[in-house]
């Protein structure tokens, strides 16, 4: 039996390969049979996915190997059949042979008898005989027998015999004539029938059904992924969009207070600025008078932070 599944799945990382996910392209493998490839991501790395698909392809070869199996036994009942009533018949015919030698011995036996009692082949005793034995052999006829001889009563008897080995062999005949006829009528069918082709062409439908069933689980879960991802991006992009509004008002207010101190240094007198730029010099000078007092360096007061509002 031949059953073949051809799917292949690509599974790449579907933030990569988004679109490749969503091809679903008919190809020819090796020996030249249709299949189909799936770029379906990497959600297919994930167990349950790759478990539901074998589960899947499983149950459709198991019914697809029934489906052939039960094709496959029928067809040997069908052989076991003939082979039965063949060998029927050759035993029957071995037991004819036997029975033609009994029915021989007897006839054999009645020959003697008449030569014994010296009956002529033409007398009236062997016509009464032959007619006694010709109602018994047709019950259509008279039955009813008259005083018999000795060598009549004799050589009843021993047609008596004869007749059950001639039913016997009748009743043989009719069975190997029947197992015959049943063989030949077997054969007949078979050849109408096409009982295992049809049986790989049902089954192969049922894995082609199976193949339906998995790309379509698989561009499924494909889809919801991807739908996943897409969600999870778009949630992203406002995010980064909320953060750069955010970032722009800061600059806003941010230039907002720079155009303040701008104009309210326009505004400033002239004057006051000299005055606080004089206040300054005169801090700064006051504090390396100190610095020189007390022979420090400048670098050992790092830090010191002058309030110009002093």
């Amino acid at each position: 039996m031949r059953v073949q599944n051809n799917i292949t799945i690509f599974s790449g990382d579907t933030r990569n390969n988004a679109q490749a996910e969503w091809e679903n392209k008919e190809g020819t493998d090796s020996r030249g049979q249709k299949g189909s490839t799936i770029y379906a991501g990497n959600f297919l790395r994930e167990f349950p996915m790759r478990e539901r698909i074998q589960q899947k392809r499983a149950q459709a070869q198991q019914r697809a190997m029934k489906i052939v199996q039960d094709a496959w036994d029928g067809d040997r009942q069908l052989d076991d059949e003939i082979k039965m009533r063949e060998e029927e018949s050759e035993a029957l015919r071995e037991e004819n042979k036997e029975v033609l030698d009994n029915l021989k011995d007897v006839n054999q036996r009645m020959e003697e008898l008449r030569r014994t009692f010296g009956v002529e082949r033409d007398s009236e005793e062997q016509r009464e005989l032959e007619h006694m034995i010709s109602v018994r052999r047709s019950p259509c006829l008279d039955t009813s027998e008259s005083t018999l001889t000795e060598y009549q009563k004799r050589a009843l008897e021993l047609e008596k015999q004869a007749a059950g080995y001639r039913k016997q062999l009748a009743e043989n005949n009719g069975i190997i004539k029947e197992n015959s006829e049943v063989a030949k009528a077997i054969r007949k069918e078979r050849l109408k029938s096409h009982v295992m082709v049809d049986a790989q062409g049902e089954a192969e439908k049922v894995m082609e059904s199976s193949r339906d069933e998995i790309v379509g689980l698989v561009m499924e879960e494909a889809k919801e992924h991807l739908d996943e991802e897409q969600e999870e991006k778009e949630e992203q992009a406002e995010a980064i969009e909320e953060k750069k509004e955010e970032q722009e008002e800061i600059q806003e207010k941010r230039d907002e207070r720079e155009e303040e101190l701008e104009a309210l240094i326009e505004e400033m007198p002239v004057q006051e600025m000299t005055d606080l730029q004089q206040k300054v010099d005169e801090v700064r000078l006051q504090v390396q008078k100190v610095l020189a007092e007390a022979n420090l360096a400048v670098e050992d007061v790092k830090g010191v932070k002058v309030d110009a509002s002093v």
